[in-house]
């Protein structure tokens, strides 16, 4: 009997890892990597811009409000990231200078304690610039094939990647309940737990019916610009 029940339970064994591989496979080709290089990323999977930028629109055209925003986060960022470097090389050799200065005349010690408190801020500043301007995005994409965003935001060190998500997945900020764990409550929207300012103004917005599905879950107040 036991030999007779031998195929049976290998049968049984067979058919439920079959069951379990069939929806890890399928579960893990249906999902969607959240942060991702832009360079990773064709273009037809991309999906189009659905901002109003200079570069979609006639020759000639001015700078779209959100252009000159996106350039003066840029700016911030490359300015920020040059102090950074200069920082790194300046900051030991001047709180060494103010440190032996201080040993030989005890008056300094409280301006170089001061000093040293300073240049330590100045040094955290660009972590701080960045934590900010990580938020902005500097253009959203949308595939309608796969219904997938994409929001391009800039790393620490200049380099573009991808926040990738489907509608479902925005939550506005006003209800989202990461809005209070955060310690500069500045987003409009949170997506996988991260704030974002995405902009909620119908007219930057080139495909409207791609904006009303990225709000889908987000109240607008009427008249918002």
């Amino acid at each position: 009997q036991m030999a007779s029940r031998l195929p049976l339970l290998l049968c049984g064994r067979s058919s439920i890892r079959s069951t379990v591989l069939l929806r890890f496979t399928s579960s893990t080709s249906n999902s969607t990597p959240t942060l991702v290089s832009l360079s990773a990323i064709a273009k037809e999977d991309l999906g189009p811009s659905i901002l109003w930028q200079q570069s979609n629109l006639p020759s000639g055209s001015p700078k779209t409000p959100h252009d000159i925003v996106a350039l003066g986060v840029k700016v911030a960022k490359i300015v920020s990231l040059a102090s950074s470097v200069a920082g790194a090389v300046m900051v030991p050799v001047l709180s060494s200078y103010m440190w032996e200065a201080a040993s030989e005349r005890p008056s300094m010690m409280a301006f170089a304690v001061v000093a040293n408190s300073f240049l330590v801020l100045l040094s955290f500043t660009p972590l701080l610039l960045h934590f900010l301007a990580k938020r902005f995005p500097m253009d959203v994409h949308y595939n309608s094939y796969t219904q997938t965003f994409s929001t391009v935001h800039y790393s620490f060190f200049l380099r573009k990647y991808l926040r990738r998500f489907k509608k479902e997945e925005v939550v506005d900020a006003a209800v989202a309940p990461q809005m209070k764990k955060v310690w500069i409550p500045l987003a409009t929207v949170f997506v996988h737990g991260s704030p974002i300012l995405l902009s909620l103004d119908r007219n930057a917005y080139k495909d409207p019916a791609a904006f009303d599905s990225l709000t889908t879950n987000v109240e607008i107040p009427l008249n918002h610009d």
